[in-house]
């Protein structure tokens, strides 16, 4: 009967997941199976410690706990052997630590199996010389690991120490900065990346943006994207020291930010085509009106009923309607939802720092929970309680200041918004859309009825309706009712009237440009009060 063989495996930072350690060492394993055919690997658990330290006994938590009490409760017979690296990765704790926990596994009748020098640790071996080699190794072991710690500590004194004195630090850095110094070429678009998340756009729409923009840019992936978006040395932060470096946005921007990556929001992606993608809702079955069409007659219609029908997972809301028609709802209603963007995006500077302070609380309220897990640890030790005392006495002074600020909402009004829309439809209608996605503005459309719980430019009515009356062919027009009492006519650029109309319109451009036409050009006489013919 074959014998059962455990493999545990550890390293102490994950950065080693990537590298050799873990395939070096489950090779080492396969190697010692086939020249022991008499053991056979267990697949009952699997024991790995991976990003674990074995200095500090982290791993006696996890992996090698469990290994432990498996060996202790019977689980791993008597007979079996652990397989490890070298005796290093059961630990590197001090001799007097590590030779108990040793002695556990051996005093159990396993046996402790160090795949580097190919010696095994049994009852009767550690009563001869190899007791002596195993404290030695155990020894080695904790002096490398605590010299190691030593040199770690006393470096990131010294890189501490340098950046408080503001002479920076060493590591690094993201590719805004370079030599210490912000690259020209480079931040605005960085800062955009940053504006562009916290006003609601997806990832994949911003790298997008961001593509051809700059040739630094051409290779950067979505990871490398979300790193920048949490990397505090967008503020200029190292660890808990401001300003070591050049911030690339404001302190409010990153909080806002963070704030959103904590709440696991998803951006909605705004679409690169259609302003009202996201927009149109149906209101039977939930889903998104999505677009048709050919270029000049574009319609929207309900995206299950595209897709299935009225069938299963279809909806019974069969109608399409003309895409200008939403568009020109939506040039009616959208501006108090971008006043409220706006409030958001434009805060005052109580709110800013609101924001700010919020952030830096989070912040230093997650030191404190670290500061006080190393006292329980550790005791009272004095670098700990040093830490606890300065972050509690910050937090206690931020939450005053906190408690002094009164938010005022940005005074912003409707027809502001009309002017920040054009503009938004002019030259980022990405944003508009996002924006607009951002503060819940949405048509809902039962129908050909189109619903939106917005006031509107001329109605300031919490609630607009909107009734599609259908096409007029002999206007070349899209007739709709607003609130059930005001007609309107929109035009229909495909129809056969409106492009007749166009053709004419460009043939008397061409004849004015000819100048078989004058153009007369009126003005207004301020001493009169009336429209005259210029002369």
């Amino acid at each position: 009967m074959q014998k059962l063989a455990f493999s545990y495996v550890r390293f102490s930072s994950l950065k080693q997941r990537h590298g050799d350690s873990l395939k070096r060492q489950t090779e080492m394993v396969a190697s010692w199976l086939l020249a022991h055919p008499d053991y056979v690997l267990s697949g009952d658990e699997l024991y790995q410690d991976l990003g674990k330290s074995g200095f500090s006994g982290a791993h006696l938590d996890n992996a090698f706990g469990r290994l432990l009490a498996a060996i202790e409760n019977g689980t791993i017979p008597k007979g079996s052997a652990v397989l490890i690296e070298q005796i290093d990765r059961a630990g590197r704790m001090e001799p007097m630590e590590m030779l108990p926990l040793l002695s556990r596994i051996v005093n159990a009748g396993v046996d402790l199996v160090t795949l580097d020098d190919g010696i095994t640790y049994d009852r009767a071996s550690v009563n001869s010389n190899h007791l002596f080699l195993l404290v030695a190794k155990v020894q080695q072991a904790h002096q490398y690991s605590d010299s190691l710690s030593r040199r770690l500590k006393a470096a990131y004194k010294t890189k501490r120490e340098k950046a408080a004195a503001g002479e920076g630090a060493t590591r690094r850095m993201p590719l805004w900065i370079r030599d210490g110094k912000l690259r020209e070429d480079i931040a605005p678009f960085v800062t955009q990346v940053f504006e562009d998340f916290a006003a609601g756009i997806g990832e994949r729409r911003i790298l997008g943006r961001l593509k051809g923009q700059h040739p630094d840019f051409e290779t950067i992936s979505p990871s490398t994207f979300r790193r920048w978006l949490r990397n505090p040395v967008a503020v200029g932060r190292w660890n808990d020291i401001e300003d070591v470096w050049p911030a690339v946005v404001s302190k409010e921007l990153w909080f806002r930010v963070q704030k959103r990556l904590a709440d696991n929001s998803k951006p909605k992606a705004a679409s690169s085509k259609y302003l009202l993608a996201g927009l149109v809702k149906c209101a039977r079955c939930g889903k998104n009106y999505c677009v048709g069409g050919q270029k000049s007659a574009l319609t929207m219609l309900c995206v299950s009923r595209h897709r299935f029908g009225s069938g299963v997972g279809g909806c019974t809301n069969s109608h399409s309607i003309p895409y200008i028609v939403f568009d020109y709802i939506r040039s009616q209603t959208a501006h108090a939802a971008l006043v409220r963007a706006s409030q958001i995006q434009n805060l005052t500077a109580n709110e800013k720092r609101q924001i700010e302070i919020e952030g830096e609380l989070s912040e230093l309220r997650r030191q404190s929970e670290h500061a006080a897990e190393g006292l329980v640890r550790y005791g009272m030790l004095t670098a700990i309680t040093e830490v606890l005392d300065r972050v509690t006495g910050q937090i206690e002074k931020l939450e005053r200041e906190h408690a002094l600020l009164k938010a005022t909402p940005t005074p912003m009004t409707i027809q502001d918004m009309v002017w920040v829309e054009d503009d938004l439809l002019d030259d980022d209608p990405m944003k508009l859309n996002a924006l607009l996605q951002s503060v819940g503005y949405v048509m809902l459309v039962d129908d050909r009825t189109i619903t939106v719980n917005e006031s509107s430019v001329f109605n300031g009515s919490d609630v607009q309706g909107y009734r599609y009356l259908g096409a007029d062919r002999v206007k070349g027009v899209y007739k709709v009712l607003v609130n059930e009492e005001t007609p309107c006519e929109l035009p229909n650029l495909d129809s056969n009237v409106k492009k007749a109309e166009y053709a004419a319109f460009l043939a008397e451009e061409g004849r004015y440009k000819s100048g078989e036409l004058t153009r007369q050009v009126v003005r207004y006489n301020d001493k009169t009060g009336e429209i005259e013919l210029a002369g």
